[in-house]
C-alpha cells in the first residue's frame, strides 16, 4: 500500500510541476544584441497570464493579453462497437486550432517599461513578435 501511496504522491508532484511551468521567452535586442530570457504564465488555453523577463541588467514583469481570432475546434463523436458483443464505448474527441494576436506591458526593476505585441498559434502558446522599450529599444520576442 505504501508503494501505492508513494507513486501516487509522486505522480501528483510531477502534475503540479508540469502544469506550473510556462512557455519559455527569449528576447534580443535589434540594437546591441542584448538578450533576455522568461517565461508566461497562465498559457495554456487562457487569454491573459503573468510574463516576466529577465535581461543581465533588469527584470521586467508585467500582464499578456491575447486575443483568438479565427479559431477551430471540431468535435469528432468516435463510437466502437464490440462485433458479437453487448460492449458498446463511446469516447469524445475534441481537438482544437487556437490562433491570435497578443500584447504584453511590461515595467522593469530599473524603470523602463516595455510593450509586446505577438502573433501565437498552438494550445501551449508558441508566439514570434517584437518588443519595444520606453527608451526606443526594440527587441525581437520569441514564445515557445
Amino acid at each position: 500500500m505504501s508503494n501505492g501511496l508513494t507513486a501516487l504522491a509522486l505522480c501528483a508532484a510531477l502534475t503540479l510541476t508540469a502544469c506550473g511551468t510556462g512557455p519559455e521567452t527569449l528576447i534580443m535586442s535589434r540594437r546591441t544584441g542584448l538578450t533576455g530570457t522568461g517565461e508566461i504564465t497562465a498559457g495554456v488555453l487562457r487569454n491573459s497570464g503573468d510574463m516576466r523577463i529577465e535581461t543581465r541588467y533588469e527584470t521586467f514583469t508585467g500582464r499578456w493579453v491575447a486575443v483568438r481570432e479565427g479559431a477551430n475546434q471540431g468535435l469528432e463523436l468516435l463510437q466502437s462497437y464490440g462485433r458479437g458483443s453487448i460492449l458498446r464505448s463511446t469516447a469524445e474527441v475534441l481537438s482544437g486550432t487556437e490562433a491570435g494576436f497578443g500584447t504584453a506591458i511590461l515595467t522593469s526593476d530599473g524603470g523602463r517599461s516595455m510593450r509586446c505585441e505577438f502573433r501565437y498559434t498552438g494550445v501551449q502558446i508558441n508566439a514570434i513578435g517584437v518588443c519595444e522599450t520606453t527608451d526606443g529599444e526594440i527587441f525581437d520576442l520569441q514564445v515557445s
